[in-house]
């Protein structure tokens, strides 16, 4: 009996020892600022966090403050939620986004100071929940890229201005999520869309996934999913759900170091993460050294019963 259990402790520390490390994650944002509310009243609004007086501890990879381009009276439009968007048992920091109000139209972005082609591809994941739909426009979303994006509703932006980058947002019916790249020039468009509910029922789970120069030509290839597994998250590859056929399209991934986030109407926001392993878009934890450190010693302590 001993010696079986041996047997499995040392199967066990050898398999946990030899599982690959995983790079850090390259950008998070978890929105978690000080005075959040339910409502707007009193609470801070995203134009201007990190504020300097929470500091900037829980966002990563990000520099300066989030600032609303849109135009006077428009600053006020998102403001920190009291409460984390949930999925599933998805890590969360505590606060999340959100607006109360269909009346403004948004540009948010912040300057990336990571490097996001250090690796041969690229995953970025975000939560969001339609809190309400009564617009035939697109709603806006999330855009990483080369600059910020020209206009709250991302379909809208052709990309002749020279934007180049991937995103998630809601289409023209403002009813489906679907994915967008640019390549400097012009847009690419999902050819199929994820239909979600839109009256704050439904929180999805979504992610997007770019391989530098693999595409025809050299082109990068970027995928869009929905996390569509039960359960505990995990990074299988079967938990996720393709949102639409894969957009090829030739980026200079050295550009890429602005985040936009932009809102047309009632949208909530939560947990961005970017990074080059599907495990820390979806904060997989590694085994801790802790516990192969306690394997080691129960490894043996069993031994010296013997």
């Amino acid at each position: 009996m001993i010696q079986k259990r041996v047997f499995l402790l040392t199967c066990t520390l050898l398999a946990a020892a030899s599982l690959p490390s995983r790079a850090a994650l390259l950008v998070y944002e978890g929105f978690n600022y000080g005075n959040a509310s339910s409502t707007r009243i009193g609470a801070d609004q995203l134009h201007g966090q990190p504020d300097g007086i929470n500091g900037d501890a829980d966002a990563t990879g990000l520099s300066g403050t989030w600032e609303d381009t849109a135009g006077p009276g428009d600053t006020t439009s998102l403001f920190m939620y009291a409460g984390s968007l949930t999925f599933s048992d998805l890590a969360t920091s505590g606060n999340s986004v959100r607006s109360d109000t269909n009346n403004n139209n948004d540009i948010f972005g912040r300057t990336i100071t990571a490097d996001l082609s250090s690796g041969g591809e690229l995953w970025f994941s975000f939560m969001a929940n339609k809190l309400q739909n009564n617009f035939s426009a697109a709603e806006g979303g999330l855009v990483i890229g080369n600059q910020r994006v020209n206009n709250s509703r991302v379909l809208s932006d052709t990309g002749s201005s020279g934007l180049q980058g991937f995103g998630i947002a809601p289409t023209t019916a403002g009813n489906d999520w679907t994915p967008y790249a640019w390549n400097g020039s012009a847009q690419s468009v999902g050819d199929a869309a994820y239909g979600v509910a839109t009256n704050g029922s439904q929180t999805n789970l979504l992610i997007g996934h770019v391989s530098w120069n693999t595409g025809a030509g050299g082109a990068d290839e970027f995928t869009a999913y929905y996390y569509s597994g039960v359960g505990s998250i995990s990074a299988d590859m079967s938990n996720l759900t393709a949102i639409a056929s894969t957009l090829e399209v030739n980026v200079d991934e050295t550009t890429l170091d602005f985040l936009s986030l932009t809102r047309q109407v009632n949208t909530a926001y939560d947990e961005i993460r970017v990074a080059t392993t599907l495990d820390e878009v979806l904060a997989i934890p590694e085994p801790s050294a802790a516990l192969l450190g306690g394997l080691g010693t129960l490894l043996l302590l069993r031994r010296r019963k013997r």
